[in-house]
């Protein structure tokens, strides 16, 4: 018995040996089994900290305006809205050296992003404004759990109005159709009352 496993063992060895060439090989090629990090871009309403190297008065923590800009010392604002944050650091840093640094190195940090809201009201055991997910996706199916369900008074039949002012039916009794239609930040979910 003890023979076996140790010939059991031998093979699975020799073949973790031989597997893995094949699998770092793969990887070095950039193989598509490792899934890509999608990096985080700043948003209007994130609060960063910008750090300059040896230049401690140019520090700065701040909060992007509606127009995705910051305010920093000695340049003013600076738009980092859509960049990620090696992205902002390499503007800041070019902003700094048209006049006021010869090689900036500047680091940013996002503290705190921008939490998207949408509304839930009507029928639902807690009609109120709810936050997004760190993901930033919702269905519809997810906020109405969010929200306790529906109430015995619901007819499962919901209005959501965009905030754009459009609006979209969906009967939420299909869970296929619930599950397919993704809020989007803004929006007000409008519960019905069922018809008697």
């Amino acid at each position: 018995m003890t023979d076996v496993r140790r010939w059991i063992l031998a093979v699975g060895l020799a073949v973790a040996e031989a597997a893995a060439p094949a699998g770092a090989q793969e990887s070095a090629d950039g193989g598509s089994r490792t899934p890509q990090v999608q990096e985080y871009r700043l948003n209007p309403g994130d609060a960063i900290v910008v750090q300059v190297f040896e230049e401690a008065d140019l520090d700065a923590k701040v909060r992007l305006s509606e127009n995705g800009r910051a305010n920093l010392p000695l340049i003013g604002d600076v738009t980092l809205s859509g960049l990620a944050a090696k992205e902002a650091a390499a503007a800041i840093e070019a902003a700094y050296r048209k006049g006021y640094l010869v090689k900036p190195a500047v680091t940013v940090t996002v503290t705190e992003k921008k939490r998207e809201r949408f509304n839930l009201m009507g029928q639902v055991a807690k009609p109120n404004a709810y936050y997004f997910p760190e993901s930033g996706s919702l269905t519809l199916l997810d906020a109405i759990g969010l929200a306790g369900g529906f109430t015995r008074m619901a007819s499962q039949k919901v209005e959501v109005t965009r905030a754009n002012g459009s609006k979209v039916k969906i009967d939420a009794s299909n869970r296929t159709e619930a599950l397919k239609f993704r809020l989007l930040p803004g929006d007000t979910v409008d519960c019905r009352e069922r018809g008697f």
